[in-house]
Protein backbone atom coordinates (compact mmCIF):
# COMPACT_ATOMS: atom_id res chain seq x y z
CA UNK A 1 0.00 0.00 0.00
CA UNK A 2 1.48 2.95 -0.97
CA UNK A 3 1.64 6.37 1.25
CA UNK A 4 -0.25 8.42 -0.86
CA UNK A 5 -3.95 9.98 0.95
CA UNK A 6 -7.06 7.99 -0.06
CA UNK A 7 -10.08 9.89 0.68
CA UNK A 8 -12.60 7.27 2.96
CA UNK A 9 -15.69 7.48 0.21
CA UNK A 10 -12.53 5.98 -2.12
CA UNK A 11 -11.26 3.51 0.33
CA UNK A 12 -15.05 1.90 1.17
CA UNK A 13 -16.08 2.22 -2.06
CA UNK A 14 -16.64 -1.98 -2.83
CA UNK A 15 -14.40 -2.58 -5.64
CA UNK A 16 -15.73 -3.73 -9.33
CA UNK A 17 -15.27 -7.07 -10.69
CA UNK A 18 -14.87 -7.87 -14.00
CA UNK A 19 -17.53 -10.70 -15.23
CA UNK A 20 -14.93 -13.67 -15.65
CA UNK A 21 -14.04 -13.13 -12.02
CA UNK A 22 -18.39 -13.18 -10.66
CA UNK A 23 -18.94 -16.24 -12.71
CA UNK A 24 -16.27 -17.91 -10.56
CA UNK A 25 -17.38 -17.12 -7.48
CA UNK A 26 -18.95 -19.79 -5.65
CA UNK A 27 -22.45 -20.25 -5.43
CA UNK A 28 -24.34 -21.51 -2.31
CA UNK A 29 -25.14 -24.82 -1.99
CA UNK A 30 -28.82 -25.75 -1.51
CA UNK A 31 -28.68 -28.65 1.05
CA UNK A 32 -29.87 -31.67 0.32
CA UNK A 33 -33.52 -33.32 1.48
CA UNK A 34 -33.26 -36.67 -0.08
CA UNK A 35 -30.75 -37.72 1.98
CA UNK A 36 -32.53 -37.19 5.33
CA UNK A 37 -33.02 -34.78 8.20
CA UNK A 38 -30.00 -33.12 9.05
CA UNK A 39 -28.39 -32.89 12.83
CA UNK A 40 -29.98 -29.11 12.69
CA UNK A 41 -33.63 -30.81 12.27
CA UNK A 42 -32.86 -33.66 15.00
CA UNK A 43 -31.74 -31.08 17.23
CA UNK A 44 -34.71 -28.76 17.00
CA UNK A 45 -36.95 -31.61 17.81
CA UNK A 46 -35.26 -32.90 20.42
CA UNK A 47 -35.46 -29.28 21.71
CA UNK A 48 -38.91 -29.41 21.09
CA UNK A 49 -39.81 -32.66 23.18
CA UNK A 50 -37.85 -31.45 25.85
CA UNK A 51 -39.67 -28.21 26.18
CA UNK A 52 -43.19 -30.40 25.79
CA UNK A 53 -41.91 -32.80 28.72
CA UNK A 54 -41.19 -29.93 30.90
CA UNK A 55 -44.32 -27.87 30.16
CA UNK A 56 -46.36 -31.61 31.15
CA UNK A 57 -44.09 -31.98 34.18
CA UNK A 58 -44.94 -28.37 35.53
CA UNK A 59 -47.90 -28.54 34.87
CA UNK A 60 -48.09 -31.63 36.95
CA UNK A 61 -46.24 -29.91 39.95
CA UNK A 62 -47.65 -26.35 39.38
CA UNK A 63 -50.89 -27.17 42.12
CA UNK A 64 -48.00 -28.57 44.45
CA UNK A 65 -46.00 -26.09 44.80
CA UNK A 66 -48.70 -23.60 44.93
CA UNK A 67 -49.58 -25.44 48.01
CA UNK A 68 -46.16 -25.77 49.83
CA UNK A 69 -45.61 -21.58 49.13
CA UNK A 70 -48.37 -20.80 50.42
CA UNK A 71 -48.12 -23.03 53.32
CA UNK A 72 -44.58 -22.05 54.20
CA UNK A 73 -45.63 -18.14 53.89
CA UNK A 74 -48.80 -18.48 56.27
CA UNK A 75 -46.03 -20.63 58.28
CA UNK A 76 -43.87 -17.36 58.62
CA UNK A 77 -47.44 -15.45 58.67
CA UNK A 78 -48.17 -16.97 61.95
CA UNK A 79 -45.11 -17.16 63.91
CA UNK A 80 -45.20 -13.21 63.57
CA UNK A 81 -48.90 -13.39 64.51
CA UNK A 82 -50.13 -16.74 65.89
CA UNK A 83 -53.56 -17.57 64.82
CA UNK A 84 -56.61 -16.36 66.82
CA UNK A 85 -58.20 -19.84 68.21
CA UNK A 86 -60.97 -18.21 70.10
CA UNK A 87 -62.19 -16.38 67.13
CA UNK A 88 -61.91 -19.49 64.74
CA UNK A 89 -64.22 -21.34 67.38
CA UNK A 90 -66.68 -18.58 67.44
CA UNK A 91 -67.03 -18.32 63.67
CA UNK A 92 -67.27 -22.42 63.71
CA UNK A 93 -69.68 -22.19 66.73
CA UNK A 94 -71.84 -18.85 64.38
CA UNK A 95 -72.18 -21.23 61.34
CA UNK A 96 -72.75 -24.77 63.20
CA UNK A 97 -75.69 -22.98 65.35
CA UNK A 98 -78.31 -25.84 63.57
CA UNK A 99 -75.46 -28.56 65.24
CA UNK A 100 -74.31 -29.29 68.44
CA UNK A 101 -71.14 -28.83 69.00
CA UNK A 102 -69.93 -31.47 71.46
CA UNK A 103 -66.14 -30.65 71.34
CA UNK A 104 -63.61 -28.49 70.61
CA UNK A 105 -60.31 -29.48 69.90
CA UNK A 106 -57.16 -27.95 70.02
CA UNK A 107 -53.54 -27.95 70.58
CA UNK A 108 -52.43 -28.25 74.31
CA UNK A 109 -50.51 -24.24 73.71
CA UNK A 110 -53.90 -22.97 72.66
CA UNK A 111 -55.78 -24.57 75.56
CA UNK A 112 -55.81 -20.89 77.72
CA UNK A 113 -57.51 -19.32 75.05
CA UNK A 114 -60.32 -20.76 75.11
CA UNK A 115 -60.90 -20.57 79.04
CA UNK A 116 -64.30 -19.34 79.99
CA UNK A 117 -65.79 -20.98 76.52
CA UNK A 118 -68.97 -22.77 76.82
CA UNK A 119 -67.84 -25.89 75.71
CA UNK A 120 -66.20 -28.75 76.35
CA UNK A 121 -61.97 -28.57 75.13
CA UNK A 122 -59.89 -30.96 75.03
CA UNK A 123 -56.44 -30.83 74.25
CA UNK A 124 -54.95 -32.87 71.44
CA UNK A 125 -51.21 -33.15 70.64
CA UNK A 126 -51.90 -34.53 67.30
CA UNK A 127 -52.85 -30.97 66.24
CA UNK A 128 -50.68 -27.81 65.58
CA UNK A 129 -50.70 -24.84 66.98
CA UNK A 130 -53.61 -23.07 65.65
CA UNK A 131 -55.58 -25.78 64.62
CA UNK A 132 -59.16 -26.67 65.62
CA UNK A 133 -61.21 -29.75 64.96
CA UNK A 134 -64.99 -30.02 66.31
CA UNK A 135 -66.40 -32.51 66.94
CA UNK A 136 -70.57 -32.26 66.00
CA UNK A 137 -73.48 -34.63 66.11
CA UNK A 138 -73.37 -35.72 62.87
CA UNK A 139 -69.17 -35.78 62.35
CA UNK A 140 -66.01 -33.96 62.75
CA UNK A 141 -65.13 -30.93 61.14
CA UNK A 142 -61.27 -30.13 60.22
CA UNK A 143 -60.12 -26.60 61.05
CA UNK A 144 -56.64 -26.76 60.68
CA UNK A 145 -54.59 -24.68 58.60
CA UNK A 146 -54.12 -27.51 55.95
CA UNK A 147 -57.77 -27.96 55.73
CA UNK A 148 -58.30 -24.27 55.64
CA UNK A 149 -55.43 -23.44 53.12
CA UNK A 150 -56.32 -26.52 51.01
CA UNK A 151 -60.34 -25.04 50.72
CA UNK A 152 -58.69 -21.36 50.00
CA UNK A 153 -56.53 -22.95 47.23
CA UNK A 154 -59.22 -24.86 45.80
CA UNK A 155 -61.51 -21.72 46.14
CA UNK A 156 -58.61 -19.93 44.14
CA UNK A 157 -58.42 -23.21 41.85
CA UNK A 158 -61.83 -22.90 40.74
CA UNK A 159 -61.88 -19.06 39.26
Amino acid sequence: MSNAFVPLVDFLRPVERSSREESAAPQPVEPSRASGPSDCDEALRAARRFRAALDDALEAAREELLRRIAHDVLARELMLAPADVRAIVEAARKRLQAESVLTIHVHPSDLEVLDGIELDVQADRGLEPGDVRVQVRSGTIDLALAARLDAALCAFGRT
